[in-house]
């Protein structure tokens, strides 16, 4: 990924012939300090989320395990996946970033979201719980704006640059709207809260946002194009329609709904699957991390095939909350989210590094194929699991294999922070 395409906008100096970064604007920021400030931030938490989890595991304490949960994906996957949006939205537009008080009010507000609900939820806080889903939504709101500004900032027609995530922050909003209703003492009798609300934040917001995602990423990770780009529209529409409709038939317990959800969602991941197959046919690079995020897609089709194949046995609910639910989330959490993550980490934090070093040496990172390793050991934990069998078993090896998969990720983390000044 070269510099221009990350928006660093290099010239040369007349003098020296060294390349040096534009000069920014005032007010303005660096794509590059933003996507790596929310990175980092992101990989704090995630590490955060690890020890608490270890803990919860060694202690059998429930409230550890859901702030674990909490920290990985509130505070670590999502800023990631705020970060990155911004990032790529800003490359393929051409244009500037959002301004360094908006940076700075996304972070701030996020962050202050996670620590309230974190502190909330376990001690029974309503109204500090109440403030932390309050400060998520305002984040949005702010995320989408950003978003929007861009968009009317570019002088180029990219209607994907920002589709796939406004449409992730609308799910999490919808999702985020259901946390009080669940905490309060409605009476719900016609199917599950929980349900719906687990389909609206994992599948759209973290869904949608990566399927999104994965049609510019993947090709610039393989060093190819898009091979289909008329498919992305009615891939859009085959997800969006599947996590609405799968979160309305658990709202609802819907039996035909919930087939018909995961039934879309699988003809969504089948069109992306074309494209992405269509890349790594044709493309040069088999970097650790394109190795690693397409492991992941493969694990995405067995989730939900399985949920498929649940809903179909069991009624709408049974890959949610009933016995197919552990293979189900073990799969998608575990497997697609998680790989497709560390493994875009893997490839995004190495080149923030290359791109901040600039134009200082730069030395390979030298991690050879111990991070392919790793989420080899985690695969096998997460089938070990998703199996039912050798349960403790597939835990142990899925942490072991995600500790291998992520201390590369915090070196390139901590490295990229030191590369040069954040300009936030």
């Amino acid at each position: 990924m070269s510099a221009d395409l990350v928006g660093e906008q290099p010239r040369a100096c007349p003098r020296t012939g060294r390349t040096r970064a534009a000069a920014l604007a005032p007010g303005g920021t660096r794509p590059s300090d933003t996507l790596t400030a929310f990175l980092a931030i992101g990989v704090g938490w995630i590490a955060a989320a690890a020890l608490t989890g270890a803990l919860a595991a060694l202690t059998g304490e429930p409230d550890l395990r859901w702030l674990a949960l909490h920290l990985a994906f509130v505070g670590g996957v999502s800023q990631l996946v705020i970060g990155a949006a911004q990032f790529f939205a800003c490359a393929f537009l051409a244009t500037e970033p959002p301004s360094r008080a908006t940076v700075r009010l996304e972070l701030a507000l996020w962050n202050v979201a996670v620590i309230a609900i974190a502190v909330g939820v376990p001690r029974g806080i309503t109204a500090l719980t109440g403030l932390g889903g309050t400060l998520v939504l305002v984040a949005l709101a702010v995320f989408a704006l950003a978003l929007r500004q861009m968009r009317v900032r570019s002088l180029q027609r990219a209607p994907w640059a920002t589709r796939w995530y406004l449409a992730a922050a609308l799910f999490l909003a919808c999702g985020a709207a259901l946390g009080p209703l669940m905490t309060s003492d409605v009476v719900w009798l016609d199917g599950s809260l929980l349900g719906a609300h687990l389909v609206l934040n994992l599948g759209g917001w973290f869904g949608t946002a990566i399927v999104g995602t994965l049609h510019t990423f993947y090709p610039s990770l393989t060093g190819t194009r898009l091979r289909w780009p008329r498919l992305q529209m009615p891939t859009y529409l085959a997800w969006g329609a599947g996590v609405g409709t799968l979160a309305a038939s658990a709202a609802f317990n819907s039996d035909g709904g919930g087939t018909l959800g995961w039934a879309m969602l699988l003809a969504g991941t089948m069109m992306l699957d074309a494209n992405l197959i269509a890349s790594a046919s044709k493309g040069a690079v088999r970097s650790p991390g394109t190795l690693i995020v397409s492991a992941g897609q493969v694990l995405l089709v067995a989730s939900i095939a399985l949920g498929l194949r649940s809903s179909v046995d069991a009624g709408p609910l049974a890959a949610l909350l009933g016995p197919d639910r552990t293979a189900v989330a073990a799969l998608m959490i575990g497997g697609w989210i998680g790989l497709t993550v560390a493994g875009s980490l893997l490839h995004l934090l190495a080149v923030m590094e290359r791109v901040r070093l600039l134009p200082k040496r730069h030395e390979q990172s030298g991690f050879g194929r111990a991070p392919v390793a790793g989420a080899g050991i985690a695969t096998l934990g997460l089938l070990l699991v998703a199996a039912g069998s050798f349960g403790r078993l597939g835990y142990a090896l899925l942490g072991i294999g995600y500790a291998v998969l992520f201390l590369p990720v915090l070196m390139l983390a901590t490295r990229a922070v030191r590369a040069a000044p954040l300009r936030v």
